[in-house]
């Protein structure tokens, strides 16, 4: 039978080839459209490391050069927003804020190993205003004021990249001639760039106010009270205001910006998927006409096997047979390029990532191709012999 079914595709190459192309390059939209979505859903379930809720950022812009009348107004800012009965903790950090569109990042080396991380400059409450989690060690505070080294907190993401699996509280990585880094803490989680985005190295660096006396930072991270809201906001705005003076200050909810980035991981997808879906669509169209038209001028071989003893399932089954056989030659090429995107790392994503996505797109496309045989099929399976050969 799977012999029959060869020298039948073979004797139609020529229509066989255009069939086996169509469904090969739908198989690879279907692919990267799919390793996209997974890709993002696997993301997208996955821990943030902080909570992000009731948590405003406030963004300072100075109109003065002066660096000793920014701090002055800078500090004052910080007592006044501490002093408001709706907020229960506020953390000084830089533009790479959760949610923002900006990153910093630096290279660390330990030993033989150098690798980019993203760098986070936070004071030593942000640990309350994010409720971010200590799984190791301990986060900085006042016990490091006289430290020799720089206390940083990193993630596990770091610590399995730069340590390798080695326990890296305590240890000194070099920052400069001068000075070092020292880690006294991890972190499980922390994927402040959006719910779609995976998880990258990272570190949080200590801000102390005292010992940077040049250095200005205008992002102000606030966690208020549960069911604070628009009113709060443009008093605070408004008593900060008479603080700085010609400052400009924005408020904004991370809430407001999470959505913001969401947005940009969605729309494109929702695009990928409307322009997949119209190529599938068509496919399924030129399947269905293909298997038609090939039914419609096989009457007479129909017929006549029908004649010497073939049923109505045997002849179905021929029919279903031959767009499977067409759509496993397409899938081997399809899956032959695909593979190697996880034996290359291709764009670094998680080989699980191009497996699962695989193993989708190929079911998709035999429940495609099957749905679209099954009612030519049956109609080429009622086809009477003696009506089949009258007709030839």
């Amino acid at each position: 039978m799977i012999r029959h079914l060869f020298k039948l595709i073979w004797n139609r190459k020529k229509s066989n080839f255009l069939l086996i192309t169509e469904i090969f390059f739908c198989f690879l939209v279907l692919f990267a459209v799919l390793s996209l979505v997974v890709h993002n859903v696997r993301n997208y379930s996955k821990p943030l490391g902080f909570e992000h809720e009731n948590v405003w950022l406030l963004t300072m812009r100075p109109a003065s050069d002066s660096t000793e009348l920014n701090r002055q107004n800078l500090e004052q800012v910080l007592q006044r927003t501490k002093a408001f009965q709706e907020v229960e903790s506020v953390a000084l950090t830089t533009s790479n804020a959760p949610f923002a569109f900006s990153q910093m990042n630096n290279n660390l080396a330990y030993g033989q190993k150098e690798i980019m991380a993203n760098e986070y400059l936070v004071q030593d409450d942000f640990k309350e205003v994010m409720q971010v989690q200590v799984s190791q060690g301990r986060w900085f505070g006042r016990q490091d004021d006289a430290s020799h080294h720089q206390p940083i907190v990193i993630n596990r993401a770091l610590q399995q990249q730069l340590f390798e699996g080695e326990d890296p509280l305590g240890k000194l990585i070099p920052r400069n001639d001068s000075l070092n880094y020292q880690v006294v803490g991890i972190v499980e989680h922390y994927r402040p760039s959006s719910e779609y985005t995976a998880e990258e190295p990272g570190f949080f660096v200590r801000i102390d106010l005292p010992k940077n006396e040049n250095a200005f930072y205008g992002e102000l991270l606030i966690r208020v009270k549960r069911g604070t809201g628009v009113a709060f906001e443009e008093k605070m705005v408004k008593e900060l205001s008479g603080i700085t003076k010609d400052w400009t200050l924005e408020v904004s909810t991370l809430e407001k910006m999470r959505q913001n980035k969401s947005k940009l991981a969605i729309v494109p997808l929702i695009a990928l998927a409307v322009v997949c879906s119209f190529l599938i669509f068509n496919v399924a169209l030129g399947l269905f006409g293909v298997l038609w038209y090939n039914i419609s001028r096989r009457n007479g071989e129909i017929g006549l096997r029908r004649a010497m003893g073939a049923s109505s399932g045997q002849i179905y089954r021929q029919f279903i047979g031959e767009v499977l056989v067409l759509a496993t030659f397409s899938l081997l090429l399809g899956v032959a390029f695909a593979v190697q995107f996880p034996l290359l790392q291709v764009f670094e994503v998680e080989s699980a990532v191009y497996f699962i996505a695989l193993g989708m797109a190929v079911s998709i496309i035999y429940l495609l191709v099957m749905g679209c045989a099954f009612y030519p099929s049956r109609q080429a399976a009622a086809i009477h012999p003696a009506i089949a050969l009258h007709e030839e």
